[in-house]
């Protein structure tokens, strides 16, 4: 693993040069942030298997992030390779459409990552082709004090416009009260530098959109107190399978305020117009999930950050 750190926090990374066995075709494998540790060496992430030392790789745990849609292949006959944006090829085994790695698991071959590093940043960059698609990806992961920064730039060096939709996916430890946290829209300002064209294919949510009265829907497993926003995992809710919880969200830039076991809690600000957002959850671990997308012609880049203050 590669290792970085600050005076608050130390942070373990997958190296995708030597920690193969931890990697799939779900998760972007640069940049993977693995575990998050304190000064006193507690883990602060969590994982649907977690603490096991040897999760599936579709699981994983601590901070990954993936891109859903390929860079290309995806239409291609059963046994054909798919290329998957920050992964590589990928083995399309399943009829399943749209294409997802979920049922699409055999990586055929990795993309292979230039990889700088020093004591408080990790910066990984790969490029990848499939016919007339073509992009250079990098990933940088920086601490600094009780924060992380892990942030995306991705250019289309090809001929042929791509479509991008990523997710941030952080595992979090449940608390004794099982709150899982709040939502707000993210007033830092930004400073984010972006060439992309919105995609026609993005949810039917307008960036001025009124926020709905309650952001969490009718749900079997979550409940939300009405007057502090807090959303909470029902305790008769049977958290071994799991539960997947679409949120009503406005089509802006959020932020999450986390209640942690460890730290007194966590604060996520994404600087990136969220065009939807998701709760999973099981008997081991909570995450929302923040999705991006955007459209890059030839010629195109892009750039985004989440950022994660452990207080």
């Amino acid at each position: 693993m590669i290792h970085i750190n600050s005076s608050g926090l130390y942070v373990s990374l997958l190296d995708p040069r030597i920690d193969i066995d931890k990697l799939g075709s779900r998760y972007c494998t640069g940049g993977y942030i693995w575990q998050v540790s304190n000064a006193a060496g507690r883990s602060l992430l969590s994982g649907p298997q977690f603490p096991s030392q040897t999760p599936p790789v579709f699981d994983g745990q601590g901070m990954p992030e993936v891109f859903e849609i390929p860079l290309g292949g995806d239409k291609a006959p059963l046994g054909k390779d798919v290329c998957v944006t920050g992964v590589g090829f990928v083995k399309k085994t399943s009829d399943i459409e749209p294409f997802h790695p979920r049922n699409n698991p055999q990586v055929t071959k990795f993309c292979s990552w230039d990889i700088e590093h020093g004591n408080n940043f990790a910066v990984m960059s790969t490029k990848q082709s499939y016919e007339n698609k073509s992009i250079e990806l990098r990933r940088e992961v920086r601490v600094d004090d009780k924060i992380i920064v892990s942030k995306t730039h991705i250019k289309n060096t090809g001929n042929d416009e791509i479509t991008l939709r990523w997710f941030s996916h952080p595992f979090f430890p449940l608390n004794a009260n099982l709150a899982c946290g709040k939502i707000s829209p993210n007033t830092t300002p930004n400073n984010m530098r972006s060439n992309a064209t919105p995609s026609p294919n993005m949810p039917n949510v307008s960036s001025n959109a009124t926020p709905s009265p309650s952001i969490l829907p009718q749900s079997i497993g979550y409940r939300m107190d009405d007057e502090n926003g807090m959303i909470f995992m029902k305790e008769d809710y049977p958290w071994q399978k799991g539960l997947f919880q679409l949120l009503n969200v406005p089509e802006t830039k959020l932020s999450f305020d986390i209640p942690h076991p460890v730290c007194k809690s966590i604060k996520i600000e994404c600087d990136y117009n969220v065009i939807r957002c998701a709760l999973w959850a099981n008997a081991n671990t909570f995450s929302f999930e923040p999705f991006l997308q955007r459209v890059l012609k030839a010629g195109q880049d892009s750039e985004w950050q989440i950022s994660v203050c452990f207080s």
